[in-house]
């Protein structure tokens, strides 16, 4: 099964959702600042990354994990991922998309505004560090409910 989390930037909320789900944060504790800056790709993602789909790795379940910012072209890029899927494999059978944007909040998106967006690093990391701590638990949710949809249905969650 091939699992992409995404959301606007695909540089916070969807990158610590893969860490979630790849076991590199555990989801009974609100991780430090350090654990996410830590993370490989937290505000990490450039202008030239978007729209890509990048691999984070592969669950204990063997589910390949997969993070994807898309701005605001959400209702371009889902359907043709969804209609490339289709093209090579007939259906879209073991591809589940999530967008865990309902997750983000203010200050995550005020944060990578600044940080991301503008490039003020020392200004925007602090704000999507609080902001990403304040949402772990929606985003741990989402994971949870994602792991067991993919255990049961071979389809896609929009």
């Amino acid at each position: 099964m091939i699992v992409v989390y995404y959301d606007y930037g695909g540089t916070h909320t969807s990158v610590v959702a893969a860490a979630v789900h790849l076991g590199r944060l555990n989801p009974e504790k609100v991780p430090e600042g350090k654990e996410l800056i830590d993370l490989p790709l937290f505000d990490r993602i450039t202008q030239s990354d978007l729209g890509h789909i990048i691999y984070n790795g592969t669950s204990i379940d063997g589910n390949n994990i997969y993070t994807l910012g898309l701005k605001k072209a959400k209702n371009l890029v889902i359907p043709a991922v969804e209609d490339m899927y289709k093209a090579v494999f007939g259906n879209t059978d073991g591809l589940y998309l999530v967008d865990v944007s309902s997750a983000t909040n203010f200050y995550m998106k005020l944060g990578g505004l600044l940080s991301r967006g503008m490039r003020l690093q020392f200004l925007g990391l602090p704000l999507v560090v609080y902001g990403t701590r304040k949402a772990y638990r929606n985003i741990v949710r989402l994971v949870f409910n994602t792991k067991n949809a993919v255990k049961d249905y071979p389809g896609i969650q929009k």
